[in-house]
Parts: structure tokens; sequence; C-alpha cells
């Protein structure tokens, strides 16, 4: 008998709405500061597209948010990497216990028109 059932593509569903962007942060690797772009983030996580740094899964480091007025230091841990041909050139992050003013600034990007 044929299985005439509709499968659908399974869908990433997240706890947090992500909001895109194209932020510039540091962070430091291996004694060098290296630059990269926010291409999305929420209360709980970013991705950032960054040069071909092939990062252990579950490696802690921190990324520097550059504010107006100071330098907004967000600890992360790296939760997945993501390979765009022969390279992985995007690495999701998983943060861990952000400021409270990380929230601000996500909450601020959230209600502004887009």
């Amino acid at each position: 008998m044929l299985d005439m059932a509709i499968h659908t593509p399974y869908l990433e569903k997240r706890s947090y709405e992500r909001i895109t962007t194209c932020l510039r942060v540091e962070f430091d690797y291996n004694n060098t500061i290296c630059c990269s772009a926010v291409i999305n983030l929420s209360e709980k996580g970013m991705l950032l597209r960054t040069a071909e740094i092939l990062f252990p899964m579950d490696m802690n480091f921190e990324v520097f948010i550059h504010m107006k007025e100071e330098v907004l230091i967000v600890p992360i841990k790296v939760s997945r990497l993501v390979k765009a041909g022969n390279i992985y050139d995007r690495i999701g992050v998983e943060l861990i216990n952000p400021p409270q003013k990380y929230f601000n600034y996500v909450d601020k990007l959230r209600s502004s028109p887009r």
C-alpha cells in the first residue's frame, strides 16, 4: 500500500525571535583581536559571519560590542558551525549570562522600525 501522508520538512522553532542586523563585534581568539559581523541576534544567541576560523564546539569566549559610550562585553559559547561551500564562515553562539544592557539593546532593536 502506498503511503499518501504529506511530510513537511523540519522547521526549527526558536524560543526567541531573531532580529536581522549588521552589527560589528570583536573577539579575542588565540591572542588576536578578530572582527565579525552579527547576522542576526536574540536574547539567547547570535549568528556571526567570520573569516575561516574553525572554532571548537562548546568553546567559551567573549564578544565586544561597541556602543556609543561603552564597550559591552558578552560571554558566549559556540553552539554550531555553518559551512558555505568549502569553508566554515558562520558560527552560531549561545549567550552565557549576558548583561542587562544587552537585553536593553535587543529590545531597542526590536522596537525600532525596519
